[in-house]
């Protein structure tokens, strides 16, 4: 018989610590996706370009994530405008378990 370690993964407490503390207003968004991964453009919205006389969408932020991440961005938002789940308590009780944040099992066994 294989010795394998039974510990119980711990739950740990994180801690948010913001890059950058400026939030920039986005009122216009694109979406990419490909099987592997949901691109989100945000943009503060349309500008006529005067010399061209285009009118040009300036995206000024991306943000990356797994279709999984995407799901739980989904139920989160989903909950938060319908009011189940009040804005800004992301680090609450009140967030369900499937749009909680979690850090990856690191645990490996022994064989």
């Amino acid at each position: 018989m294989d010795n394998q370690d039974k510990t119980p993964s711990r739950t740990r407490q994180v801690k948010v610590r913001y890059a950058e503390t400026s939030a920039l207003y986005a009122s216009q968004f694109l979406v990419n996706a490909s099987g592997e991964d949901i691109i989100l453009n945000f943009s503060s919205g349309y500008i006529a370009d005067p010399s061209s006389k285009e009118t040009l969408l300036p995206v000024h932020t991306r943000v990356a994530m797994s279709p999984g991440g995407a799901r739980r961005l989904h139920a989160l938002l989903d909950q938060i405008l319908k009011g189940q789940v009040p804005a800004g308590s992301a680090g609450d009780d009140s967030v369900p378990e499937q749009a909680k944040a979690r850090l990856p099992n690191v645990s490996g066994s022994k064989t």
